[in-house]
Parts: structure tokens; sequence; C-alpha cells
């Protein structure tokens, strides 16, 4: 072959491959999104008349709740003629820029839910197929479930099972987390369900090599029948469906290594809770999420935190510092939680200590755009930090 013919030859085969590697250097960088929630957290009539000054905020999503129909373990049979209204008012809202909204299920069991009582079971699974109803509904993509036992702990053990070993009362805490996740996808095959918290809250019991001694370890935290039931979930998981861990315990960072170890711990330690069988689903369909804390970071709340001994200023760059990892660290979704502040509700209608605080949308603008240009945050926290300590 003649050096013009094999140059020719060489040139046409970097063209090819040029040619089929194009869509690799093409691609986007993966969309994070960040959903609001807190104690402003809006009814479906409220969003419908609403939506179009709610989009301005810097958001992609929200979580929201439906009035009376929002308990996942109430035991009295919903009637869909109950809620149809709702049902209508879901319907009827026009989303835009929020693209990922989720409905609110509450994980408070004061209708003394039995996990070995078929009769309850049988209406929860109902339940929860009209409330994957009102999701489609809603357009949403998904369900937000606060697992947190805010009246009688569903997740205690022994409690009112001590006939019963650990064993038998997780089995049947899997068995029902199946009945869950199977109902929900009933009018939403592929649903996502974003937690506050799954196996992530377990980091001081994952690396426990010794089955006996982790299982101890275990029944000494809060919520130990937590982890059958998302065992559960993630068993009866249909192909599409992904379960979104939210890491509630983000709320308390307060330097970038403590998102990275979340996100392994959540990705891989916590992996040492899911049967083998089920590691390689776990891997597909189960996600790291990150939370935040407006008033954590902006010394807003009534009891004693670092941030009160900070400048507005500095508070600011703290909550800032916090949405750039969380948006670093998360695989899609980031929740933002405030409880004294309103995001929805202009300030004539507010009391002036629930006003949105200067400078906090700015914050998480700037925190999210240097995100997405893959720019640095710019700033190390950790003398403001050690300082306001």
């Amino acid at each position: 072959m003649s050096k013009r013919a094999f140059s020719l030859s060489l040139l046409l085969l970097t063209i090819l491959c040029l040619l089929l590697h194009a869509d690799v250097f093409s691609q986007q960088r993966p969309k994070k999104k960040i959903v609001e929630y807190g104690w402003d957290v809006p009814y479906p009539d409220f969003v419908r008349d609403n939506i179009r000054q709610m989009e301005k905020r810097p958001f992609e999503g929200i979580i929201f709740r439906t009035r009376g129909f929002d308990h996942i373990f109430d035991t009295r049979p919903w009637k869909q003629d109950k809620l149809q209204p709702q049902l209508d008012t879901l319907a009827q809202i026009k989303w835009k820029k929020f693209t990922d909204n989720f409905l609110t299920l509450y994980a408070a069991s004061k209708w003394n839910m039995d996990w070995f009582n078929d009769e309850h079971w049988n209406v929860i699974v109902e339940n929860m197929k009209l409330f994957s109803l009102a999701v489609r509904r809603g357009n949403c993509v998904g369900v937000c479930f606060d697992p947190e036992p805010y009246g009688t702990d569903p997740w205690v053990y022994p409690g009112s099972y001590k006939d019963k070993s650990f064993d038998q009362v997780s089995s049947q805490v899997r068995r029902r987390g199946r009945q869950f996740i199977t109902a929900l996808q009933e009018h939403m095959p592929e649903i996502r369900v974003l937690s506050f918290f799954q196996l992530g809250l377990f980091g001081h019991v994952v690396d426990e090599p010794d089955l006996k001694i982790r299982r101890q370890k275990l029944l000494k935290q809060w919520m130990p029948l937590l982890p059958a039931f998302c065992i559960g979930m993630l068993e009866g998981a249909a192909p599409g469906t992904i379960l979104i861990d939210g890491n509630e315990s983000a709320y308390y960072y307060e330097n970038p290594h403590k998102f990275y170890q979340a996100y392994h711990l959540i990705r891989q330690r916590a992996q040492t809770l899911v049967p083998q069988e089920l590691r390689k689903k776990y891997n597909s369909q189960v996600q790291a999420g990150m939370a935040l804390y407006i008033d954590q970071a902006l010394g807003k709340r009534i009891v004693k935190t670092i941030s009160q001994s900070m400048t507005s200023e500095q508070q600011l760059k703290f909550f800032e510092h916090n949405v750039y990892y969380a948006l670093t660290t998360s695989d899609e979704y980031v929740w933002c939680y405030s409880e004294r502040m309103n995001w929805w509700l202009p300030p004539e209608k507010l009391k002036k200590d629930r006003i949105l605080p200067p400078g906090v949308e700015q914050a998480l603008i700037s925190a999210r755009q240097k995100h997405e240009q893959g720019k640095p945050l710019g700033y190390d926290i950790k003398d403001m930090i050690e300082a306001a300590r």
C-alpha cells in the first residue's frame, strides 16, 4: 500500500471513529433536580390556582399533599367518591416548569395497624391503589414517603410482637413492603418513591460483618423494622420504578466530605442489608438523594445551631455550600426543606418571621449555576464553621 493510500485510509478511519463516538462527546451533563417541601406544603387546589406564580421559584418540582388521604397505615377504607373532588383538582393543574412533582404519604400509625392483620392490609392495598390513581391524575412522577412515625411507631421491635422473633416480624414487614409498592404501581408502573430516608439511615450498622452482631446493633437503632420494608419495596419494584433514599441526615452536614461519605454509604456500604439476589436490582433502581435544611443553615431554628453564631452573609454562604455539594453527590434529586418561611405566599400575607429570608433564593441559584457549569464552589467554609463553633 502506498503512503498516500495509507494516509487516506487512516484519515477515513479517524473520521469514522469520530462519527461513531460523536454521541459520546455531545451528551449533556445529567440533570439534577431540586424539589421543595416544608411547613408551607400546599394542597392541590392551591397549586392549581397559583402554579404560574409558584413556577417562578428555582425548583424543578414540589412535594405536596392531598387532604385526608395521605397516611400509608390508615386502616379505614378510602372511598373514591370522597377523593374525587381532589382527583379532579389534580387533573386541572397545568404544570410547565415543575416537571418532577410528588404526592406525600406519611407513616404515622395512629390506627393501630398490625403487620400480621390481613384485613388491615387488604384495606391498605386498596387505599394505595387509589393513591396511585391520584398520582397519575396529578401528572406527578411519584410519591414522597416520609417514614418518620409522628405517632405510634410502626417500625419498633418488639412492640406488640413480644411473642414473635425479630426474623418473623421482619419477614412479614418485608412482605408488606412488596404489597405497598405493588399497589402504588397499579396506575403508575414506573413510579418514583422519594423516601426521606431508607437504608442510608443505618450507617452505624452496615459495616458489621457478623450477621448476629449486626442484628443486635440494628435492634438498638431507631426504626429497626424499616430496612425490611425497604427490601420489600425493592423486591416488588417493577423494572421502571425508582426508589430514592433522600438521606435526611444531610440536613446537618458542614463539609463536602460528609456528602461524599453519605453517597458511598447509600450506594455501596448499605448493601450489607440487601440480600445478595437483590443487589443488582438495588444498583439499578435505587438512587441516592440529598436533603437541604434552610432553617439549619440560616440560624432560624428554635434550638441552638452553629449558624446562629454567623453573620447573615456567612449563613448564605453556608447554605450555598450545602446546595452545591448536595447537587454534586445526588444521583438525581435534592429536596429542600424549610419550616419558618414560606416560598409560595406573598410577604404581605405572612408574619414577618415567615417571609423568605433575603438572599436565600439567589444562593440556591448561584450554587446550581456553578454545578451545572462544572465550576468549583469557589470557597471553603471550614474556617467559618470553626470560628462560629
